[in-house]
């Protein structure tokens, strides 16, 4: 075995042998980059980061009223086809979290899914017109 070892170490490093490590560090780091994105929270349109919020709200005070209240809402956005199917998923997995008393973990979910959202790229902010609420201030408004 030790022959071995020593006539590996004495033969010259060629490129074909350079462009196999290469190779196989780029496919380490493909599926690395896929497994992160894969498990990574769906990204939250605009629109609807503020369920994202009105459900953590909800998780934290552990009212399931509330809970109800909040997935009606989702379940209306859906409706009018302004949620993805990926982003439900996300809000139903939190919901049944909470329905089966599991408050900590469903928490945890919240926190998880808001965290995911920073530095994520979606589609361009709509426009004022197509925006379902007002941002300007009291002074300005009135």
């Amino acid at each position: 075995m030790n022959e071995t070892w020593e006539s590996w170490r004495q033969e010259p490093l060629t490129w074909r042998g350079v462009l196999a490590v290469l190779a196989g560090l780029l496919a380490v780091a493909a599926v690395w980059q896929a497994w992160a994105w894969w498990m990574k929270p769906a990204a939250v349109e605009f629109d609807n980061l503020k369920y994202i919020q009105l459900l953590t709200t909800a998780v934290s005070s552990r009212d399931s009223g509330m809970i109800d209240r909040v997935e009606l809402a989702i379940l209306d956005r859906r409706q009018q086809g302004k949620i993805s199917d990926r982003e439900i998923a996300e809000f139903d997995a939190i919901i049944q979290l909470a329905r089966e008393d599991r408050w900590e973990t469903a928490d945890r979910a919240c926190y998880a899914l808001a965290e995911a959202q920073l530095n994520r790229r979606r589609k361009a902010p709509p426009s004022a017109e197509e925006h379902d609420h007002d941002h300007a201030s009291p002074r300005q408004a009135g």
